[in-house]
């Protein structure tokens, strides 16, 4: 008969342990990252996920907001209405001696399109798209498209990316 030594259980808990709490590691949703258009005025909210009770700091635009993370480590600030801006900014968020660094943020209209399945259509599919595509240099043009995915329950994140419009990339738009 063998016998388990109590160290090597204690040890593989406290790995256990480090493990999850490291998955509480400052994080934002997708759709918060660099190219990204903010709205322009309304609030504008800023969510992700820390360590329970962990204090967060949004900053952007001369602005700084703060929250605590929840006993589930979700956090919210709301920003006070921005002005549009062509020029780009950086919005950070902070908490503990984590730091997130969004850059290249414009603040402008952002127009949400959803429909059938035309509305999969791209720029690289329409007439003429050569000579469109090859002048589409337009950086305050951003598109954030979700990736199609299929699950039974709500996620608390989706898959997508921000795109700057330009020749390399407008095939796609």
């Amino acid at each position: 008969m063998t016998l388990c030594h109590p160290f090597p259980l204690t040890l593989v808990a406290a790995i256990l342990w480090l493990a999850s709490t490291a998955a509480q590691a400052l994080n934002l949703p997708r759709m918060f990252s660099d190219h990204m258009v903010l709205q322009q005025g309304i609030p504008v909210r800023v969510w992700g996920w820390a360590e329970p009770g962990q204090a967060v700091e949004v900053a952007f635009a001369g602005q700084t907001k703060s929250a605590t993370a929840d006993t589930s480590g979700r956090w919210t600030v709301t920003l006070d209405p921005l002005k549009a801006s062509p020029e780009p900014g950086e919005l950070t968020v902070s908490a503990g001696d984590q730091k997130v660094s969004i850059k290249d943020v414009l603040v402008g209209e952002v127009w949400i399109c959803s429909g059938q399945s035309n509305m999969e259509w791209t720029l690289g599919g329409t007439h003429n798209a050569k000579e469109t595509i090859e002048a589409a240099s337009f950086p305050r043009i951003r598109q954030f498209k979700v990736r199609l995915v299929t699950h039974p329950k709500p996620q608390r994140d989706l898959q997508g990316d921000w795109t700057v419009c330009a020749p390399a990339t407008a095939g796609n738009f």
